[in-house]
C-alpha cells in the first residue's frame, strides 16, 4: 500500500462527509486506503460513514480519546508507506494529493510535507511557521495582538515575508494537512498523546528536526480549509483551555528555562520539602504547646510562657532538620513508597526527641516542658507524614497532567532496551518519558560518542546504561559530561541486589573495585532484628491467642471452619509445621490469628520478615543456596509479590536480606499487613499437601 489517509472526526458529520467525498472524487492515482477514526461522535458521524462510504476503514470510539491519540491509532492500523493525516473541514482538489506524495518521494530528507491550504473564498491561509518566542506567544495569546497585527515578531512567525508560491524548508506546519513518511515517524515517534488537541502537530514537527528529518511546504498542492481558530475566540471557552494547557506542556517540554529546572529538581524539591517540613514542625510545636495548656489540671508544675521558648525554637529547629536531613528524608524520590517515608520521619524524630528530652539534663533548671517536647513528636510525625503525602499527590496530578515527566535516554542494544523501556512505562506515576536509545541496533539516536550532545539536543535528564553496553568507553565520557551539568546517570548491573550494605567504592592493588564487607554493623542489626522479633512476639502473642479462641469456638462448634497444619522448611532445613485455617468457602488463610506462629518466632524459628517458608520441593535449585541460613518470615516481599518464578521470589529476598535496615523491616511489616491478615498468599505458594 503506497498511502493510507487518516481522518480524525468529533461530531463532524457535514465536514466529514464532504471531505471523503472530495477524496473519491480526486482519487491519488496510487494504492491508498482511508481510515476514520471517530472519538465518540453522536451527531451520527459514524453511521454516515459506514453508510454512505463502506470502503473506509471506520475505527469508532466509545470516548474521546483526544486528537494526537487518534492520529496514533489510525497510523498503527494502517498499512501505507506514506501517511496523509487531514481535517475532517479539508477539501480536496484535483492532483494535490498526488503533486504531494511526489514532492517527498524526491525529497530525501523530507520527513513530513504539507500543502498549500486557502479558505473557501481563495484567500491564503498562513499554515507554515516559524517556532514560537515569549514574544510571539504574548501576541498570540492576549489582546496585544490585536493592538499590534503587524508587529514585527508576529510577521516573522507567520512567515508573512514568503511568497507562499515555492516550496522551502520551514519550521513546523498546522496539522490540518500533513503528510509523513512511516520511515520518518519509525524513528521520530508517534504524536505525543500528553497533547490532547493542539500543540502536538508543533512538537512533531519539532522532534522531525531533532531526528534530522526536515519539514516542507509545498504550494504546488492546494487544498481547501474551513479554518476556524476557535481556542482564540474566549478564554471562557473550553477550546481555549485546553489550547493554553497544551501550550503550557510544551514551553515544558522544550523550553531552556524550564530544563533548566528539571535538571536542578532534586535540590529545588529538597528545598521546597524543607521548607515545609519546617512549617509542620513549628506547627506541631504551637499544637503540642497549647495542647499542654488545655491539660494543665493533669499536671503538677505551670507551663513557661511562650516567651521563654523564643530561644526552644532555634534548637528544636536545628535539632530536627539535622535528623531529617540525615536521615536521608531529603533525597526525594518520586517512587519512594509512602510506608518507607513514614518509617524514615518516625525515626528521625524519634532521634530528635530522643536529643531533646537528654537536653534537659545538661542544665540545672529545667528549661522546657517534657511534655511539649514528647506532644510536638507525636504531631511531627501525623503532621510532617500528611504534608508530604499533600505534596506528592499534588505532584502526581502534575504527571498525570503530563508535567514534569522525567526524559530518559537509554544507553543499550537488542532486547534489553525494548524490555527496559516497557518496564520504565509501565507506570504511569513514575512520569518518565523515554526520548530514545544509543546503542548497535537500528533506530538508535546516534553513537556513544555523540551521547553528550543527543542529551543536550533532546534536553535528557537521566540516562540508564544497560548492561549490554555498560563498558568504560561509554561510561567515562558520560559520567565526565553529566557531573556538571546535573544529569543523573544509572547503570543496570544485575548483581547489585545482592550487594547489600557496606558496599564501598576503593582501589586496591592499583584495580578500581566495589568492597561489600560484613562487620560489627551487620551484627548489631542482626541483634536487634532478633530483639525486634521477641518484643513484637511477646506483644501480640497474647492478642493472636484472644483472636484464635474467638474464631476457633464457633467454628469447631458449627464445623464450618476447619484448622490444620502445612509442613515447610525453616532456618537449616528444620522442619516447620505451619498453622493454617480452611473456611466454609473453601479458602484457605487465617494463619496470622494462630498463636503458634508468633510463638515460632519467640522460639527464634521464623521471623517477622524473612524469605517465604516454603516446601522442599520448593526449594529451587541453583538459587542462592545460603537462603536457608535465614530464617523464613510470616511476612516478606513474597506477600505481595507478583512474580510467578519461585527462583526469582528467593533471589528477590535474599537480595531484600543483604539491604536489610530497621526502617525497611518496619516498612515490608507495614505493607505486608493487609495481605497477610487476609491470609492470602501469591500464586506460586503451594497449600496443598500433607496436612496434621
Amino acid at each position: 500500500m503506497d498511502l493510507s489517509i487518516i481522518i480524525v472526526t468529533h461530531n463532524s458529520r457535514s465536514p466529514v462527509e464532504k471531505c471523503i467525498a472530495s477524496i473519491e472524487a480526486h482519487p491519488p492515482s496510487r494504492d491508498f486506503e482511508i481510515l476514520v477514526i471517530d472519538n465518540a461522535s453522536v451527531d451520527g458521524t459514524p453511521e454516515m460513514i459506514a453508510g454512505r462510504f463502506p470502503s473506509v476503514r471506520l475505527f469508532a470510539n466509545e470516548e474521546n480519546i483526544g486528537y494526537s491519540r487518534g492520529v496514533n491509532q489510525g497510523m498503527r492500523a494502517s498499512e501505507g508507506r506514506h501517511m496523509l493525516i487531514l481535517n475532517p473541514d479539508i477539501i480536496v482538489r484535483e492532483g494535490s494529493i498526488d503533486r504531494l506524495v511526489e514532492f517527498l518521494e524526491r525529497t530525501p530528507d523530507a520527513g513530513l510535507a504539507a500543502s498549500k491550504l486557502v479558505y473557501p473564498d481563495g484567500r491564503l491561509q498562513p499554515t507554515c511557521r516559524r517556532f514560537y518566542n515569549f514574544t510571539v506567544l504574548l501576541l498570540r495569546r492576549t489582546f496585544l495582538g490585536k493592538l499590534f497585527p503587524e508587529a514585527a515578531p508576529l510577521r516573522e512567525h507567520l512567515m508573512m515575508d514568503y511568497d507562499h508560491e515555492t516550496p522551502r524548508r520551514v519550521d513546523w506546519v498546522i496539522g490540518a494537512c500533513m503528510l509523513v513518511r512511516r520511515e520518518a515517524v519509525e524513528r521520530v515517534g508517534n504524536m505525543d498523546e500528553r497533547f490532547f488537541l493542539y500543540f502536538e502537530d508543533l512538537d512533531w514537527c519539532y522532534r522531525m528536526g531533532k531526528h534530522g528529518w526536515s519539514v516542507y511546504y509545498v504550494p504546488d498542492s492546494v487544498m481547501i480549509h474551513s479554518y476556524e481558530r476557535s481556542s482564540a475566540k474566549s478564554v471562557f471557552r473550553k477550546p481555549f483551555l485546553i489550547h493554553l494547557f497544551s501550550m503550557l506542556r510544551y514551553v515544558e517540554k522544550w523550553n531552556g528555562v524550564f530544563y533548566f529546572l528539571r535538571r536542578h529538581r532534586e535540590a529545588i524539591k529538597t528545598i521546597l520539602f524543607a521548607l515545609f517540613d519546617i512549617v509542620m514542625i513549628n506547627a506541631s510545636f504551637l499544637g503540642a504547646y497549647y495542647l499542654r495548656i488545655l491539660f494543665q489540671p493533669f499536671f503538677k508544675f505551670g507551663l513557661y510562657p511562650m516567651s521563654w521558648y523564643l530561644n526552644f525554637v532555634y534548637f528544636y529547629n536545628l535539632i530536627y532538620f539535622l535528623t531529617f536531613f540525615f536521615s536521608g528524608l531529603y533525597r526525594i524520590r518520586r517512587e519512594t513508597p509512602w510506608f518507607d517515608e513514614f518509617v524514615g520521619i518516625a525515626r528521625a524524630t524519634l532521634i530528635g526527641v530522643a536529643i531533646l528530652m537528654a537536653s534537659t539534663y545538661l542544665t540545672r533548671d529545667r528549661i522546657f516542658s517534657r511534655a511539649v517536647v514528647l506532644g510536638q513528636a507525636i504531631l511531627i510525625m501525623v503532621a510532617v507524614g500528611c504534608m508530604r503525602q499533600v505534596l506528592r499527590a499534588a505532584h502526581r496530578e502534575l504527571v498525570k497532567a503530563a508535567f514534569d515527566l522525567k526524559r530518559v535516554l537509554l544507553v543499550g542494544s537488542g532486547e534489553e532496551v525494548g524490555e527496559i523501556t516497557e518496564r520504565l512505562l509501565s507506570d504511569p506515576g513514575l512520569g518518565i518519558e523515554v526520548v530514545g536509545f544509543v546503542g548497535d541496533s537500528p533506530g538508535s539516536l546516534g553513537t556513544h560518542a555523540e551521547i553528550p550532545e543527543i542529551i543536550e539536543r533532546f534536553k535528557v535528564q537521566e540516562v540508564i546504561v544497560l548492561s549490554s553496553c555498560g563498558n568504560v568507553e561509554t561510561m567515562l565520557p558520560l559520567l565526565m559530561h553529566s557531573g556538571g551539568r546535573m544529569i543523573q546517570v544509572r547503570a543496570v548491573m544485575p548483581v547489585a541486589r545482592f550487594l547489600g550494605t557496606g558496599v564501598r567504592i576503593e582501589e586496591f592493588v592499583g584495580l578500581p573495585m566495589f568492597a561489600v564487607e560484613r562487620g560489627v554493623v551487620h551484627l548489631f542489626w542482626k541483634g536487634l532484628k532478633r530483639i525486634a522479633d521477641i518484643i513484637l512476639s511477646l506483644v501480640i502473642l497474647p492478642l493472636s491467642a484472644v483472636a484464635a479462641l474467638i474464631l476457633s469456638v464457633p467454628g469447631r462448634l458449627t464445623g464450618g471452619i476447619r484448622f490444620h497444619g502445612e509442613r515447610r522448611v525453616g532456618l537449616r532445613g528444620r522442619e516447620l509445621t505451619l498453622p493454617r485455617v480452611r473456611f466454609p468457602s473453601g479458602g484457605e488463610g487465617g494463619d496470622l490469628f494462630k498463636p503458634r506462629l508468633f510463638l515460632l518466632v519467640l522460639l527464634g524459628r521464623m521471623s517477622f520478615v524473612g524469605p517465604p517458608p516454603l516446601r522442599s520441593s520448593q526449594r529451587p535449585r541453583g538459587g542462592p543456596a545460603s537462603i536457608i541460613d535465614y530464617k523464613p518470615g510470616i511476612s516478606g516481599r513474597w506477600r505481595w509479590s507478583g512474580e510467578e518464578r519461585i527462583t526469582e521470589v528467593i533471589e528477590s529476598e535474599f537480595a531484600s536480606l543483604q539491604n536489610w535496615s530497621l526502617k525497611q523491616e518496619l516498612s515490608i511489616m507495614i505493607r505486608s499487613l493487609r495481605f497477610a491478615f487476609s491470609g492470602g498468599y501469591p500464586v506460586w505458594f503451594d497449600t496443598e499437601g500433607d496436612e496434621r
